[in-house]
């Protein structure tokens, strides 16, 4: 007996834009979940609008499937409803009593204006979960401000804490608070359904960018409460541990990660390399006589490291117990024979490929997930076109007929295509 998607039988509206809610629901679409992007005509988000295109060749159509859009919008569906009439709200609201969950990514007050936050969605359907994913939450003095994953990052304290020693605050990386994000927006909206499935109520689901990265520092904010504050330290230890960082290898910009956390891995590495008479000076026998001439070690420790090729040294490494990692660049991670064992890499099929700009993907390699859930299948389809599913959703679900389609495009309501002033102020190279 075939089994059952974890959430078959869930449907999930989400008015989301950029990248972060778009993450977190295409996980539960992933499991079975009717994700359905609720859209605007004249807003399309530079999920639709950023690039990534195969061979760097957009279609007439750029606007379906981009590379950030397809890789975070996998198997869900797209309906474009113009909200700001009044048939289109109402096109909405007839859409969240037949749902189960209602998730945004706006900050306040834009659906209080719209009349779509939660407090009058419940009125239309009791039992409705909502969440609002947003920079810093629903509430608070910062509740107002505007915000992309970059600001996220600072205000949660992760920028500051990271950087070169002596040098200024770095990014952890350009989309980590919008996966951080995601994930914590999947983690939330799982554990109610759950709750939804226990109890038949709904809720309200308030989360924050910002503090999902703030979560990320508890060493830091711990240490803060004792007037400690660690230095930047790059790719190195921030407190005690050397070495710690990451060595040069043999060839062009190629590295190789290894920490030695005591007494017995270093023992460890001296015999892997060896035991070369640098490595059995004084000054590296303790912990902290490691730590206090680090640079020194990392300099010994980058001449027999970059002898080696980077996965050498890392089977070198890990046969003796020594923590090691080569330093994998994107080219290497799609061919690396581990995340292919694991089938770590999904592919889109030509069968799930059902229109000009899906096709352009077919074979190509897309994110999986970070967990395996052996017990628990889940499905891998194609990320939607620009209101391709229109009719599906409104004549389908929602009973209209094909000429109540044809009158609310006509009016304006409904949309298959942005708004001519939409395709033009974002079409690809007019801001070159």
């Amino acid at each position: 007996m075939e089994k059952q998607l974890l959430l078959q039988g869930v449907r999930v509206l989400c008015l989301e834009q950029a990248m972060v809610l778009p993450y977190g629901s295409a996980f539960l679409a992933d499991w079975g979940a009717e994700v359905i992007r609720v859209e605007s005509p004249d807003h399309i988000g530079i999920e639709r609008s950023g690039g990534g295109w195969p061979d760097n060749q957009p279609l007439e159509d750029w606007w379906n499937g981009t590379g950030l859009y397809t890789e975070w919008n996998r198997g869900k569906k797209s309906v474009v409803i113009n909200v700001y009439e009044p048939e289109g709200k109402q096109l909405f609201l007839e859409l969240v009593k037949k749902s189960d969950i209602v998730a945004d990514n706006f900050r306040p007050p834009t659906l209080e204006k719209l009349g779509l936050d939660h407090d009058s969605l419940v009125k239309v359907k009791p039992n409705i979960i909502t969440m609002t994913l947003n920079a810093e939450g629903s509430t608070g003095p910062y509740k107002f401000m505007g915000a992309r994953a970059r600001t996220a990052d600072s205000m949660s304290g992760l920028s500051y804490i990271a950087g070169y020693d002596n040098d200024i605050p770095l990014r952890v990386s350009g989309n980590y608070m919008d996966h951080i994000g995601g994930l914590t927006a999947g983690f939330l909206l799982l554990a109610a359904i759950h709750y939804m499935r226990q109890t038949g109520k709904g809720l309200r689901l308030d989360a924050s960018m910002n503090e999902s990265g703030t979560v990320c520092i508890a060493p830091s904010l711990l240490a803060a409460q004792y007037g400690i504050e660690y230095p930047r330290s790059g790719s190195g230890h921030p407190w005690g541990k050397a070495p710690y960082n990451v060595y040069p290898a043999k060839g062009e910009d190629q590295w190789v990660a290894i920490t030695v956390s005591n007494d017995t891995e270093w023992a460890a590495l001296k015999e892997a390399m060896g035991n070369p008479d640098w490595a059995h000076a004084k000054t590296f026998d303790t912990t902290i006589g490691r730590w206090d001439n680090r640079k020194e070690l990392d300099s010994k420790l980058a001449t027999w490291t970059g002898s080696l090729e980077k996965r050498g040294i890392q089977a070198i490494l890990q046969e003796q117990n020594v923590p090691a990692g080569a330093l994998l660049n994107v080219k290497d991670t799609f061919e690396d024979p581990h995340y292919e064992e694991r089938e770590f890499f999904e592919s889109l099929t030509p069968e799930l490929a059902k229109t000009p700009s899906q096709s352009r993907y077919v074979g190509r390699k897309f994110t999986g997930h970070p967990w395996k859930l052996p017990e628990t299948p889940h499905q891998f389809g194609a990320a939607p076109d620009f209101g391709q599913h229109n009719e599906e959703i409104l004549q389908g679900l929602l009973g209209l007929s094909t000429e109540e389609v044809a009158k609310l495009k006509e009016d304006g309501v409904v949309w298959d295509t942005p708004t001519p002033r939409e395709i033009e102020l974002r079409k690809p190279g007019r801001n070159a």
